[in-house]
């Protein structure tokens, strides 16, 4: 039956949940691409490269737009996309005003791939045996001879201790705000009674029983948010899903509830010991990590909605680094006593911090601590005019 062509006036959005790492594209050209051609392989790829990369969606288009890039006609197009959704790659949904919504899907691991009973079978009658051979002996992990080696791997607690903030806020903000922190409360040689806890849950929960791998689970958390048995039986009892079984996805989301019930700040963070001397390590990680409105409220709780528009404008508009822009944004906010200005007083004060050759998250807040520092003689910042009109 013959397909009908897209229209090209047509609109479309493309959303993913994902980014390909480079096993991603190997395994997309070497196993895929020999099944659905290369018209096909070059849609996926540039179907991904038009997402944007802090939100994983598309901004809105019409098809003919695609047809110009990639060259395409508009049954060429029509072609390349089936044959992304037969091999599974795409999910393509059409709107009641005859748009659609492109949702993009990872590919299979080589490993995967090849096993699978469709898939690997297509491949193998597709091209010749030795070119078979060559991919399957590229995506092949030599396994290691370990019968005469000792694990010597050093386990969780010997790498890692978690610790709680009684004043996260205070503690993120003590470089920039200028103030000294609080010392964090250490959480030393914390043990846990699997046995009293298995001892207080009804097992018959367990799909598998209790087994190493239960238990791994149920210490980690444990240790990981300082609870003790008794929050632990109860976070088992809460985690049990619709089917009558205990599911591990739902105990890490109940725990996490339940931490920031009771201590009204966010889950701890992992610190390596031998990280204690890197003073400012956990506020670089805030900084490069942290979405644009958990720092607004963490700084400004209940911020105007048109703070937010602002951060989304300077984040669209300003090419420097995640944590360069968030460190830039707290000291605006600090300079201006809590306001917070337009984007074309972002984009001169970045054209001052790009001048001083501030590219990464430690330069920058190396940079905005010695301009605080009173009894440092202060570097002097590149002048610009207009700065303060602003």
């Amino acid at each position: 039956m013959a397909i009908k062509a897209v229209d090209g006036n047509s609109k479309l959005n493309i959303y993913a949940s994902f980014t390909l790492s480079n096993d991603d594209v190997s395994a997309l050209s070497l196993l895929y691409a020999p099944l659905i051609g290369s018209d096909a392989y070059m849609l996926y790829m540039g179907l991904h490269s038009l997402l944007e990369r802090n939100n994983l969606k598309s901004e809105e288009m019409i098809h003919q737009d695609l047809f110009d890039i990639y060259s395409f006609t508009p049954s060429g197009f029509t072609k390349a996309r089936i044959q992304l959704e037969g091999i599974g790659l795409l999910i393509v949904y059409e709107t009641k005003e005859k748009n659609y919504i492109y949702v993009l899907c990872p590919p299979l691991t080589a490993k995967n791939f090849i096993k699978d009973a469709t898939l690997g079978l297509y491949l193998y009658s597709k091209i010749r045996k030795e070119t078979f051979d060559f991919i399957y002996n590229h995506f092949k992990i030599e396994k290691i001879d370990k019968n005469e080696c000792v694990n010597v791997t050093k386990s969780f607690d010997e790498v890692f201790t978690s610790y709680l903030d009684s004043d996260i806020t205070f503690d993120k903000f003590k470089y920039i705000l200028g103030k000294k922190p609080n010392k964090n409360l250490k959480i030393k040689d914390y043990k846990f009674n699997f046995d009293a806890f298995v001892k207080e849950i009804n097992v018959d929960f367990l799909d598998t029983g209790v087994n190493k791998n239960f238990e791994e689970q149920i210490c980690n958390l444990a240790f990981v948010y300082g609870f003790d048995e008794l929050e632990m039986v109860g976070l088992y009892q809460d985690s049990i899903n619709k089917s009558g079984l205990y599911d591990y996805r739902l105990l890490k989301n109940k725990a996490n509830q339940l931490f920031i019930y009771k201590r009204n700040m966010k889950a701890p963070k992992l610190v390596h010991k031998d990280e204690v001397a890197v003073e400012n390590q956990e506020l670089i990680s805030y900084l490069e990590n942290t979405p644009s409105a958990v720092l607004l409220e963490d700084v400004i709780p209940n911020y105007p909605e048109r703070y937010l528009k602002t951060i989304e404008e300077v984040y669209a508009n300003i090419e420097l680094p995640r944590g360069v822009l968030n460190c830039m944004i707290l000291k605006v906010i600090r300079d201006k006593g809590g306001e917070l200005p337009t984007l074309n007083y972002f984009k001169k004060m970045s054209q001052s911090w790009i001048t001083d050759n501030i590219f990464s998250t430690q330069d920058a807040i190396k940079y905005v601590t010695t301009l605080n520092d009173k009894n440092i003689p202060q570097k002097k910042a590149s002048t610009i005019k207009g700065w303060d009109e602003i």
